[in-house]
């Protein structure tokens, strides 16, 4: 599957500026709610679950709670999704996904690339390089659809292990990578957080780790 060019007048530094703060705004509205049991949040988070394996637009409710207002004037759009609506919608199921059960930790963290969760998760998990080829296959992915199963997959294990992820950076890489262009400076990026041989915040993060394992 392709994903539909954006308007042509449209920046895409300061759109990718622009979707980090809706979907980072959009998770920290919903993880805030998770963790303090309202019930409309939790409510939100299953549905987007369940939206994690459908299309943007096959459930009208998701357009509200993942890509509505993102851009704020929407006549003459395309009637397919854009990259960046797509994106926002990727991300913030894939953050439904990974926020389940953690009731008492935060799965939307800014400051955790996904380069650098990725590493977090070789550690953790014993399983360096069974992470490594589902990180290489996700940034060399050449359609969404495999982008998307690739990254379903690792974020779930993130999820197992308690792992944060900044979801604002996570769906700005998400479109620059899948985009005409940036997506060799999103590999960069990522390969840099991942092959990194030692960051001082690990540790920290490993002697956490009780806290955000259930």
């Amino acid at each position: 599957m392709t994903m539909a060019a954006e308007p042509e007048a449209a920046d895409r530094k300061s759109l990718g500026e622009r979707l980090a703060i809706h979907v980072a705004s959009r998770a920290e509205r919903l993880q805030s709610g998770y963790l303090n049991d309202h019930p409309a949040a939790v409510a939100e988070l299953a549905m987007l679950r369940r939206g994690a394996s459908q299309q943007p637009g096959e459930d009208v409710r998701l357009v509200g709670l993942t890509m509505a207002g993102l851009y704020p004037n929407p006549n003459g759009l395309d009637n397919r999704p854009l990259d960046a609506e797509r994106a926002a919608y990727a991300a913030l199921t894939l953050f439904a996904i990974h926020q389940q059960s953690h009731r008492d930790a935060r799965m939307h963290r800014k400051g955790y690339s996904f380069g650098r969760s990725a590493r977090l998760l070789g550690r953790r998990s014993g399983a360096r390089d069974a992470v490594r080829a589902r990180f290489t296959a996700l940034a060399t992915a050449t359609t969404w659809d495999e982008t998307m199963n690739h990254a379903r997959g690792l974020i779930q294990q993130l999820r197992a292990h308690g792992i944060p992820l900044d979801y604002g950076q996570f769906g700005r890489d998400l479109l620059d990578l899948r985009g005409t262009s940036g997506a060799d400076g999103v590999r960069l990026a990522w390969g840099r957080h991942f092959y990194r041989e030692h960051n001082p915040e690990d540790d920290g993060d490993d002697a956490d780790a009780s806290t955000t394992e259930h």
